[in-house]
């Protein structure tokens, strides 16, 4: 089977990906926040590289245990698509993801098929709208958009992109011929091709081992060496890992290297906990090193399933993904830190969805001059509302944190403002000097004054 090859092409599109403002724009969607800071230098940016290069780590890692002359990376797009498996993140991420889809559903229930937000398909109307995949040829580019589809059943919230259903059909047929003339026969009974599985498998290996590293800004040393003792259950040792990747040999007090080959890695980082210098950093590289050794301990099976060799370091990942989903997704804590972020969030979508909004609020020319030729139409119908709630989805759908903040802000001045039956001098200022604690306290104050003079 011969598979034409544009390697020059895909590294220029992975080029203009990775300048492109609407990939830049990830660094203000920061993965996880803090006690301290509420915020993390971790952000969608960041995780969206560590993905990028992971997916292409794992598929060549699956290729080679098939035979030196597989490549499943066959386009050369493995990188490209873990680059852009984020791409349709709105602002908070999951959070913003689940608020956005639930008022949407909610402003749309009369109709006969209400409009959902789904942060993975969003990532097609985002790739389409900003051309990022337009340089490959038709062919590259449909097995790279195939590649994304993780859940096609999902394709009916967006029937727009019911066309992507043939596109991964035709993909996985063609992965599946690749092999073929490979001397191995498979059928894939996944739903999803196989580097889309391999791009969704680097993506949990990356949040498995980075939101316990990030844990460190949300807990202490001690609280976490509690936390890592009474989650990890796997007996993996640091031989059984040195397998798969390099784990560089760290000095303890009445430890030798051979002492140090045996023992498990759940013993390794409780001890790296207790150190008194460099703890966060051996941690956080040994943890990056156990991601590497995840993404290494798959292979690929007849029916097309990637399935892990190893089952105590499968059994390693488990425990990583138990630990997150009890004290970092559903730790009351976390949950407390997050709750004024999600309720910015819920202000400034409620205000959009469910209000006649201040048109100077929409900073895009485009999503303005549609909502603006709309308002216009003066016509009050289920296709005009639809249209425009499609819209306001798009252009929430884009927004960063700090953009939510900003809107946050002005809208708490239009509010006031409507009140006074006035605008405010120095409305810009006001809004960029301060913080929405300090400007609505500088609003209660003038508020007072005002009533004093009355």
């Amino acid at each position: 089977m011969n598979i034409k090859r544009y390697d020059s092409l895909v590294e220029e599109c992975e080029m203009g990906i990775v300048g492109h403002k609407v990939f830049v724009r990830l660094k203000d969607i920061p993965m996880y926040l803090s006690k301290k800071t509420r915020d993390s230098i971790r952000n969608r940016y960041s995780h969206s590289v560590e993905v990028g290069l992971s997916t292409e780590y794992m598929i060549n890692h699956i290729s080679r245990r098939l035979g030196d002359d597989v490549d499943l990376n066959f386009f050369k797009v493995a990188k490209i698509v873990g680059l852009l498996h984020d791409i349709g993140h709105t602002a908070y991420s999951h959070d913003g993801e689940v608020i956005l889809d639930q008022m949407l559903q909610k402003a749309s229930s009369s109709f006969e098929k209400p409009l959902r937000f789904n942060a993975n398909l969003n990532n097609f109307r985002r790739i389409e709208k900003y051309g990022l995949y337009d340089i490959l040829p038709q062919d590259i580019k449909e097995y790279a958009l195939a590649s994304l589809l993780k859940r096609s059943k999902e394709l009916k919230e967006y029937p727009e992109y019911i066309f992507l259903k043939t596109y991964q059909e035709n993909a996985m047929k063609l992965e599946e011929e690749y092999l073929s003339s490979k001397g191995f026969k498979i059928s894939n009974q996944t739903g999803k091709t196989i580097l889309c599985q391999a791009m969704d498998l680097a993506d949990e290996n990356r949040y498995r081992v980075t939101d316990i590293i990030d844990a460190l800004n949300i807990y202490s040393k001690g609280k976490l060496r509690e936390i890592l003792f009474r989650m990890i259950k796997s007996e993996v040792r640091i031989k059984e890992l040195r397998k798969l990747v390099n784990i560089k040999t760290i000095e303890f007090d009445d430890m030798d290297i051979v002492h140090f080959e045996k023992l498990k890695i759940r013993d390794l980082l409780l001890l790296l906990l207790e150190r008194s210098s460099n703890a966060k950093t051996e941690f956080q590289n040994v943890m990056n090193s156990i991601s590497m050794a995840f993404n290494r301990n798959f292979k690929l099976e007849e029916d097309g399933r990637l399935v892990a060799v190893d089952q105590g370091i499968e059994a390693l990942r488990n425990d990583f993904q138990r630990l997150a989903a009890k004290y970092i997704w559903g730790s009351k804590k976390v949950e407390k830190i997050k709750e004024p972020y999600k309720h910015y969030f819920s202000t400034v979508a409620d205000y959009f969805i469910h209000h006649k909004f201040d048109m100077d609020l929409i900073d895009s020319n485009s999503y303005k001059q549609s909502l603006i030729a709309l308002r216009q139409e003066d016509v009050d119908t289920e296709d005009v509302r639809k249209e425009e709630l499609i819209l306001i989805r798009n252009f929430l759908g884009g927004l960063t944190n700090l953009k939510i903040i900003e809107l946050y802000k002005k809208i708490m001045l239009v509010k006031f403002e409507a009140k006074l039956g006035y605008k405010l001098d120095k409305r810009d200022t006001l809004i960029e000097k301060n913080s929405v604690k300090t400007l609505k306290q500088k609003l209660d104050k003038y508020h007072k004054k005002l009533i004093k003079k009355g």
